[in-house]
C-alpha cells in the first residue's frame, strides 16, 4: 500500500489498496518535388528537427490542425521513425523521449508517469487521449497503464504538451496532455505481421487493410504481449508479470461535399500479477499476498467530420468505453459515454475560432469488502462543458493573441472555469518565442469522494482499531494558476533547439488528516480523511535539441530541471506532505545517437541520466539503450533492441503498496515486421 507521504495521499493509497489491499493529417511539404506529394506513410518518418521544414500538423495544442512551429505551448512530437528507431515496445517506454516528463517503471505492469512533478503511483494530473477518446479512469482519474497496449505500428505520432491544457480540453489537464493519433486506415493497407521475444517479454501482432467500396477503408489487427516477472532487490523473482491479448478494427470514409467518417473499436483481455497485504478483523490482521488482477474491456467510437468551405469545419464525435478489473478485495466496472461537438472558422481577416460542447456520463459498480469500499457502491456522474477560444492576429504573420477558456459542470465541485492566455510572436521564418498564462483544476474523482480503504487492523487489548483511509464528499478542487514562456529557432536545416520556462502556483492539494474515532460494530475506526489544507509551486526549465551534420548521422539531445515547494495549509496534521518534492526527479538528462551507414541498416544508441528521488531512497541512474535495425528486403525488417545496458538491474520507483520493490531488469529484445 502507497505510503502516506504522497502529495494526494489517499488517491495512491486508495488505488495501491485495489492492488494490495480531433484526427489531423499531414499537409505536404512545402519543397515537394515535380509537384508529387509524398505519402503520408512518408511524412511520418520525418525526424524532430525537420518538423520545422515540413507542414507537419499537431492538434492537441490548439484543438485544430496547425504547424508544430506555430504553438504556443511546449509541444514535443514523438513521430513514426522515432518509435521504430527506438525500439521501445510500450507507450509508457516512447514516453521517456519526452523532455520534462517523469517515467518510472515500477514493475511488469505498473508505471508512474507525470510531467513537471507530482509523479506517483497511479499520477492522475495528465490528460491522456487516443484518437479522441480520454484514457482516465474516473474511478482516480489517472490511467490504467497495464490496460493501454496499442498497436505502435499504427501510431502516427504521439503529440506531448506540457503544461495546462484544461481551455480547451477540460479538467485534469494539470500538468500536460498525451494525444495519441493513429494512422487512418487508407494508410495501413495491405498485411502486415510482427513479432518479437527477449528475456523479458514477448510480443505478437497481425494486421490486414483493405478496402470498402471506391472511398471506404478498413483494418483489423489482433496483439499480443507479455511481460515477464522482475527481479526484486532482494533477488527473488517477483509477483509482477503482466500480459494482454487485444483485437480491433478502423474504418475510414471519404464522403461527398467535404465530409468524412471514422468508426473504430478495440477489446481487450488480460491479466496482471501483483504483492500486497490482506488485512482482515482476525489475527494476524495483515498478511503478505500475491494475487493476481484480471482485466477486460472494450471501445467504441464513431467521428463525423464537415468541410463545408475552407474556413469553416465542424466535427461531431461519439464513443462508448467500458471496462472490468477483479482484484482479491475488490471488483470495479464502468461504463463511459461520451458526445463531442467542434466547430472551426475564421470570422474576418483577424480572428480564427474554435469552440464547442461536450457531455459525458460514467456509471460504475463497486463491489465492496470490508477491506475496500465505495459508498454509495454505484454511481451515476457526468460532465458537461462548453469552450471558446479566440486567435487574434495583432500583427498578421507575425504577433498573434490567443484568449479563451472551458466552462464544465460537475456532480462533485459544480461549476468550473479554466481560462487561458497566450502570446505568439513569429519573429521570422526561423524564430518563434511565446508566452501564456493559464488556470486548470483537477477535480476530485470518485475515490477521493466516496472511497474507503482499510489499512491496518491492531489489536492491543480488548478493543480492535481499525484506520481506514475515507474519501470526503465535501472535497474541492484543486488549482493550478501557470506561467510559461518558450522560444523556439533553426539556425540552419541541420540545428533545431527549443526551450520552455515555467512557474505554476498550486493551490487546494488535498491531504490527509486526522479526525474524531468512532465505534462502527464491533470495532473502533480511526479515519484519516481528504482535506484541502495544502500549497505548492513549481517551476523549471525543458530544453531539448537536433543536429543532422550529415543525412547519415542525427543527434538529439533533451534537458529538463524541476524545482517543487510545497507548504501545508494552517491547521493542517498531514507531515508528511512535504515529501513529495522527493518523489520527482530534479534533473533529467537524455542523448541520442542514430546513424545509417547504409540504406539497409539503422543503428540507434540512447543514454538518459535521471535524478535520485530523495523521499523514496532511489538512487540516481544512468540508463544505455541501443539498437540495430536491418531492412533485410522492402518488405521484412529485423532488429535487435539491448536496454539497461549499464547494470544489470535498477529500481526507478518504489513499489509501496506490496512488500517487494521491483527493479528493472538488462533485456534484450529480438523482433521481425513482415509486410505483405
Amino acid at each position: 500500500m502507497d505510503a502516506i507521504n504522497s502529495r494526494k495521499p489517499l488517491r495512491p493509497l486508495l488505488l495501491a489498496a485495489l492492488l494490495s489491499n480531433p484526427i489531423c493529417g499531414f499537409a505536404a511539404p512545402s519543397d515537394a518535388k515535380a509537384g508529387v506529394a509524398p505519402s503520408l506513410a512518408s511524412l511520418t518518418d520525418y525526424s524532430l528537427e525537420q518538423l520545422m521544414n515540413v507542414s507537419v500538423e499537431v492538434s492537441s495544442a490548439a484543438r485544430k490542425p496547425q504547424k508544430l512551429e506555430d504553438t504556443a505551448a511546449a509541444v514535443h512530437v514523438i513521430t513514426r521513425q522515432d518509435i521504430r528507431r527506438s525500439g521501445m515496445t510500450s507507450l509508457p517506454e516512447l514516453l521517456r523521449m519526452v523532455p520534462g516528463m517523469q517515467v518510472a517503471h515500477l514493475d511488469g505492469g505498473t508505471w508512474a508517469i507525470s510531467s513537471r512533478g507530482f509523479n506517483a503511483k497511479n499520477s492522475d494530473n495528465l490528460l491522456v487521449m487516443q484518437d479522441g477518446r480520454v484514457l482516465q479512469t474516473p474511478t482516480f482519474t489517472g490511467v490504467y497503464w497495464d490496460a493501454q497496449d496499442v498497436v505502435l505500428e499504427d501510431v502516427e505520432r504521439i503529440e506531448v504538451t506540457r503544461g495546462p491544457g484544461g481551455t480547451l480540453w477540460g479538467a485534469n489537464a494539470v500538468t500536460g496532455i498525451i494525444n495519441i493519433v493513429t494512422l487512418p486506415a487508407s494508410a495501413t493497407q495491405g498485411g502486415l505481421m510482427s513479432g518479437g521475444a527477449g528475456n523479458s517479454e514477448h510480443q505478437g501482432m497481425v494486421r490486414y487493410g483493405g478496402e470498402i467500396g471506391e472511398t471506404g477503408h478498413f483494418r483489423l489487427y489482433a496483439k499480443d504481449a507479455a511481460q515477464d516477472n522482475f527481479k526484486p532487490a532482494s533477488g527473488i523473482e517477483a509477483h509482477d508479470k503482466h500480459d494482454l491479448r487485444s483485437t480491433g478494427f478502423r474504418a475510414d470514409w471519404s464522403l461527398p461535399e467535404g465530409n468524412s467518417l471514422t468508426v473504430q473499436g478495440d477489446t481487450y483481455t488480460g491479466s496482471s500479477d501483483h504483492t500486497g497485504t490482506a488485512v482482515s478483523l482476525v489475527s494476524p490482521y495483515s498478511t503478505p499476498i500475491g494475487y493476481n488482477i484480471d482485466l477486460k474491456g472494450s471501445n467504441l467510437l464513431a467521428r463525423w467530420k464537415s468541410a463545408l468551405s475552407a474556413t469553416d469545419e465542424w466535427a461531431l464525435q461519439f464513443y462508448y468505453d467500458t471496462y472490468e478489473r477483479r482484484y482479491f478485495n475488490l471488483g470495479e466496472q464502468r461504463d463511459t459515454y461520451d458526445l463531442d461537438f467542434q466547430h472551426r472558422f475564421l470570422s474576418g481577416e483577424r480572428h480564427d475560432i474554435v469552440w464547442g460542447a461536450g457531455y459525458r456520463q460514467t456509471r460504475d459498480r463497486m463491489d465492496n469488502t470490508f477491506t475496500v469500499s465505495y459508498l454509495p457502491a454505484s454511481r451515476t456522474d457526468s460532465v458537461a462543458s462548453a469552450f471558446f477560444q479566440d486567435e487574434i492576429a495583432l500583427q498578421k504573420d507575425s504577433l498573434y493573441l490567443i484568449a479563451g477558456s472551458k466552462f464544465e459542470h460537475n456532480d462533485y465541485t459544480g461549476f468550473e472555469i479554466q481560462p487561458n492566455l497566450r502570446l505568439r510572436w513569429k519573429i521570422d521564418e526561423r524564430q518563434t518565442a511565446w508566452a501564456a498564462v493559464s488556470r486548470a483544476v483537477h477535480t476530485p474523482s470518485r475515490t477521493d469522494s466516496d472511497g474507503r480503504v482499510v489499512a491496518t487492523v491492531i489489536k492491543p487489548a480488548a478493543t480492535t482499531f481499525v484506520t481506514r483511509l475515507q474519501g470526503n464528499p465535501a472535497i474541492q478542487s484543486e488549482r493550478v494558476l501557470s506561467y510559461e514562456a518558450g522560444y523556439r529557432i533553426q539556425p540552419n536545416e541541420q540545428v533545431q533547439t527549443d526551450v520552455a520556462a515555467f512557474y505554476s502556483e498550486h493551490k487546494n492539494l488535498m491531504t490527509i488528516e486526522r479526525e474524531a474515532n468512532f465505534a462502527e460494530g464491533a470495532y473502533t475506526v480511526i479515519p484519516l480523511v481528504f482535506h484541502n489544507r495544502a500549497s505548492a509551486t513549481t517551476h523549471g526549465l525543458e530544453w531539448s535539441g537536433s543536429w543532422r551534420p550529415t543525412n547519415k548521422w542525427q543527434f538529439k539531445a533533451a534537458w529538463s530541471w524541476l524545482k517543487m515547494n510545497i507548504r501545508r495549509d494552517a491547521g493542517s496534521t498531514d507531515t508528511s506532505i512535504e515529501s513529495e518534492v522527493g518523489r520527482s526527479p530534479q534533473n533529467q538528462l537524455q542523448f541520442h545517437a542514430l546513424h545509417s551507414p547504409t540504406a539497409k541498416v539503422d543503428l540507434g544508441a540512447s543514454l538518459y541520466y535521471v535524478d535520485s528521488l530523495p523521499s523514496l531512497n532511489v538512487p540516481a541512474y544512468t540508463r544505455l539503450d541501443a539498437r540495430v535495425g536491418w531492412r533485410v528486403q522492402r518488405d521484412l525488417e529485423l532488429s535487435l533492441t539491448a536496454r539497461n545496458l549499464l547494470d544489470p538491474a535498477h529500481p526507478e520507483f518504489v513499489n509501496t503498496s506490496g512488500p517487494r520493490t521491483s527493479e528493472v531488469p538488462r533485456s534484450i529484445f529480438g523482433a521481425a515486421t513482415w509486410r505483405f
